[in-house]
């Protein structure tokens, strides 16, 4: 092209030049592409700028992480702890309250303890706790019922063999013997005439468990004051015979050791946020 008395644009060909003789693969894709890659770098840089002007606080905040990573002891304030159980297998009479013995320690403890004499945990720090307790117990109801008979003796005995029903409670106690929280539960073994029929047959019945609550703010351990903020947890059970005879008699055995007890404590929070104890409410009608 001719550009008299003008100034040729960027890149025409001019006379005396030599009119793309030197052009190659690699020039004629650099004209082409540079204006597109030319906006893509300055939307590169931009896309980059923002993270870059965080990354101080990125920095400050991965510091922060791997600060905790050894920070263990931020946790030890909150944990609590105590297990025990049954050291021995006891037998048990009927109708009577008796306090399940949970008397031996298991493992190690942490604002908690096991009141050995007593067969209980003591808890002591405030906080959200959950108790655990496992029990096993094997029993029976035994039966004799006297049917009149027309010929000597004038009489005969039927011996049946019942379940007995065993009622648990989980009391929460202060340390002047006043209840702060409690939970009961129920159940039933399972019990059937032997083959010899004269003999009654009792499966161990097995059951488990729990109750939470919130504890009020303690003073520390070595306080003198402690003790007498310190909360008590027992187990305690009474059961009852199925009397379907003239005369009944009734038999239970309460399985120790680790396998068939337990008693834990574990606390779950330091916080002492909605304290509620309702054992019971009013009637709130039909749910739709």
């Amino acid at each position: 092209m001719t550009t008299p008395g003008g100034v040729a644009p960027g890149g025409a060909h001019q006379q005396g030049g030599k009119f793309g003789q030197d052009e190659t693969e690699a020039s004629a894709r650099q004209k082409i592409t540079q204006p597109t890659r030319d906006v893509w770098q300055i939307v590169q840089d931009a896309w980059k700028g923002r993270f870059e002007d965080q990354g101080a606080v990125l920095a400050d905040q991965k510091d922060g992480q791997v600060a905790l990573n050894g920070r263990l002891d931020l946790l030890q304030a909150t944990a609590g702890h105590a297990c025990a159980f049954m050291s021995h297998t006891y037998t048990v009479p009927p109708s009577t309250v008796v306090r399940i013995p949970f008397n031996t320690q298991l493992g190690p403890m942490k604002k908690a303890g096991v009141d050995t004499s007593a067969g209980r945990l003591v808890l002591k720090a405030g906080g959200l706790w959950r108790v655990d307790s496992q029990t096993c117990i094997e029993g029976y109801t035994l039966n004799q019922t006297i049917i009149p008979t027309s010929t000597a003796p004038f009489f005969t005995v039927i011996t049946t063999y019942d379940a007995i029903v065993p009622h648990y409670v989980i009391q929460v106690m202060r340390a002047d013997g006043s209840i702060l929280s409690s939970r009961v539960f129920d159940g039933v073994t399972g019990v059937s005439m032997g083959a010899s029929g004269f003999s009654a047959v009792a499966a161990p019945n097995s059951s488990h468990f729990s109750h939470t609550f919130v504890l009020d703010n303690m003073p520390p351990e070595d306080d003198p004051s402690a003790p007498e903020h310190w909360v008590y947890v027992q187990v305690s059970m009474i059961y009852t015979p199925v009397a379907t005879g003239t005369f009944s008699n009734a038999f239970c055995t309460l399985n120790g050791g680790t396998k068939r007890s337990a008693l834990t404590a574990s606390r779950w929070s330091r916080d002492v946020a909605n304290i509620v104890n309702a054992p019971t409410v009013p009637d709130g009608g039909a749910i739709t």
